[in-house]
């Protein structure tokens, strides 16, 4: 499935699922600055450059206060890190995992993790459904991007709509189980972007059955 999906994105002018929303959902902390940025003194400041050892120093960066090593010029930038989630519905049930890690321990969510380095969102989204749940998963199309600025790091979350393609859902890696939930039985969730993304599935859900 991962060398499917792959091969689908590599071929030249492919633009694979529309984005019909955009989001930003921004979770507390201190040192926020205007507009969601976190205040450039509450980022931890990195002592010593990685790759030739001399002490950096701080220094304004593109409106940033960041660590500059004065020995070989690098630039360390706080880029945010990359998670996907899955929702995938069936007959008007979503499907949930109970997490069994930090953070959110013994809450609700949607099944999605970080993204590895060389890695297509698409591909960490079948890749992590396949690990949290034992199933295979394909994409639909991407819902609304959130993004959440924690103290001293920032998320972007993107959300996909997929759908079931093989096996039974059960527990896997750091789930202690997993269920379909309808929208007025939605159960206690770990995360705020979950809560948001579970909304307007509701609501498009109530709406369907309205109609």
């Amino acid at each position: 499935m991962a060398g499917t999906i792959r091969a689908r994105l590599e071929r030249p002018g492919t633009r694979a699922f529309p984005v019909p929303h955009r989001g930003c959902d921004q979770a507390g902390g201190r040192g926020r600055g205007a507009a969601g940025r976190v205040a450039p003194e509450s980022f931890a400041v990195i002592a010593y450059c990685s790759d030739c050892g001399s002490r950096t120093a701080t220094r304004l960066v593109a409106n940033q206060s960041l660590s500059v090593c004065p020995g070989c010029d690098r630039i360390f930038f706080r880029n945010p890190k990359v998670v996907v989630t899955a929702l995938i519905e069936d007959q008007g049930r979503v499907l949930l995992v109970l997490r069994d890690i930090e953070p959110g321990r013994g809450l609700w969510g949607l099944p999605g993790g970080f993204v590895d380095w060389n890695e297509h969102p698409e591909v960490a989204m079948v890749r992590e459904c396949l690990e949290e749940m034992l199933v295979t998963v394909e994409p639909v199309e991407q819902l609304a991007i959130q993004h959440v600025v924690h103290e001293d790091e920032g998320i972007v979350v993107l959300p996909y709509r997929a759908r079931l393609v093989a096996g039974q859902p059960a527990a896997g890696d750091e789930v202690q189980d997993v269920g379909w939930f309808g929208p007025d039985r939605l159960p206690p969730l770990a995360f705020t972007t979950h809560r948001r993304i579970l909304q307007h599935w509701s609501r498009e859900v109530l709406a369907r059955g309205a109609a």
